[in-house]
């Protein structure tokens, strides 16, 4: 025997935490964009790091937001095919737009950069990276505990959980990428004020 249930209450709480999970993540990467754009290093090459950083940020944001639209789509799916065969309502669930523009960065006649500030843009960017995966993970944890049973919450847990896991995997890559690039920045600012 198995019991089909879909508590429309308990899934449209999800959605709406689901929502708020997606505008942290949102958050967390114009944080990170902005931490990028007002460290203290200023000149030519700077302009260039801090848009290519800012670029980065942006791409990952587009990828990561088809992610988020394609859990919300599994979800809502699932849950409306088996609300309707029920007897109940469609149950709609969309992620909003998040955009996320590339940083402007004043460029200036001088050169002036905090190699400190520079080499903390390293655990920073970690920090909001970890931020966007423990968020990934709390949105799997989130559909888990709705009251919904059924082959379909275990076919929408199973998608979510793979969308989850190659979402993380990308901001692994996305924060291994701008990492390097502020190492190589820090590296290649200290190499020339040798003396």
């Amino acid at each position: 025997m198995t019991i089909i249930r879909v508590n429309p209450a308990s899934v449209a709480a999800y959605g709406s935490a689901a929502s708020q999970i997606f505008a942290g993540i949102h958050a967390e990467l114009v944080g990170l964009t902005n931490q990028v754009v007002e460290v203290r290093y200023f000149g030519p090459n700077a302009v260039g790091f801090k848009t290519e950083c800012g670029n980065i940020a942006v791409d990952f944001g587009r990828r990561i937001h088809a992610d988020l639209a394609a859990m919300a789509d599994a979800v809502r799916v699932a849950t409306s095919n088996i609300a309707a065969s029920l007897g109940g309502q469609a149950i709609n669930m969309t992620v909003e737009p998040l955009t996320l523009t590339p940083p402007t960065v004043q460029a200036v006649d001088f050169v002036d950069v905090d190699t400190s500030a520079l080499e903390a843009l390293i655990p920073a960017v970690q920090a909001r990276f970890a931020g966007i995966s423990e968020r990934l993970s709390n949105n799997l944890t989130q559909l888990q505990q709705t009251d919904w049973e059924g082959n379909s919450k275990q076919e929408a847990v199973g998608a979510v959980s793979s969308f989850t896991q190659l979402a993380q995997s990308k901001c692994g890559e996305a924060q291994q990428l701008i990492t390097k690039f502020i190492g190589d920045q820090v590296r290649a600012v200290t190499g020339v004020d040798r003396g």
